[in-house]
C-alpha cells in the first residue's frame, strides 16, 4: 500500500512509514491509519502537527499516529526520547451508528499494531488538537525524566510552563489515597 503523502509525495508502506515515526532522528514524524477492512491500512503520512491535522478527513473513522520528541537540553548532554501520540479521529460525517465501531471492534486493532501509546487524544475538530495540550499529557505521564521542551515536527513547546497544577484535563488532581 503506498500512501499519499501530507507535504510530501510518499511511497512509503504502513510497516517503513510507522518504523520511521518511531525513530526520532527521521524525518517522518506520523501516519494517519484506518481498521475498515479488519486490518490496519495506511492512508497518509508526513511531517509536523500541521500537516498531520490538514489531513483528516471529516467523513471517516481515522486513526493519527504521532512520534513527539521529548528534547531534555538542560544538562551537558542532549538526550531525546520519542513518545507515541494516538489521535483517534472521528470526523463530524460520520454516521452515528458507525462510531460505535470505531470504540468496539477498530479501536484495538490500531493498539495492537501501535503497541505502547504515550497518551491518547480523541478528537473530531482540528480544534481539538492543541501541541501545547498534548505536550501537557505527554509531560505528566512521563516518570521522573523531564524534558526542557518537545518537538512535534514543526511546533516546539517549552516545558517550563507544563508543571502548573490546575490543567481542566488533569483527571490526577488532588486525589487522595489512603
Amino acid at each position: 500500500i503506498w500512501a499519499r503523502g501530507g507535504s510530501m509525495e510518499s511511497k512509503h508502506t504502513l510497516k517503513s512509514a510507522f518504523k520511521e515515526v518511531l525513530d526520532y532522528k527521521k524525518k517522518l514524524n506520523w501516519v494517519i491509519v484506518t481498521a475498515k477492512s479488519g486490518k490496519v491500512d495506511l492512508i497518509a503520512c508526513g511531517t509536523g502537527l500541521k500537516d498531520l491535522m490538514s489531513n483528516f478527513s471529516q467523513s471517516d473513522m481515522q486513526w493519527g499516529l504521532l512520534g513527539v520528541t521529548g528534547v531534555d537540553d538542560s544538562s551537558s548532554l542532549k538526550s531525546m526520547r520519542m513518545k507515541l501520540v494516538q489521535i483517534n479521529w472521528c470526523g463530524s460525517g460520520v454516521k452515528f451508528e458507525e462510531r460505535g465501531k470505531m470504540i468496539n471492534k477498530q479501536t484495538p486493532l490500531i493498539q495492537k499494531f501501535a503497541g505502547s501509546i504515550a497518551c491518547e487524544i480523541k478528537a473530531g475538530d482540528k480544534a481539538d488538537i492543541v501541541a501545547s495540550d498534548v505536550a501537557y499529557k505527554l509531560f505528566h505521564a512521563q516518570g521522573a525524566h523531564k524534558p526542557t521542551y518537545y518537538d512535534f515536527g514543526d511546533i516546539k513547546v517549552d516545558c517550563k510552563g507544563l508543571s502548573a497544577t490546575g490543567n481542566a484535563d488533569d483527571d490526577d488532581e488532588d486525589e487522595d489515597f489512603e
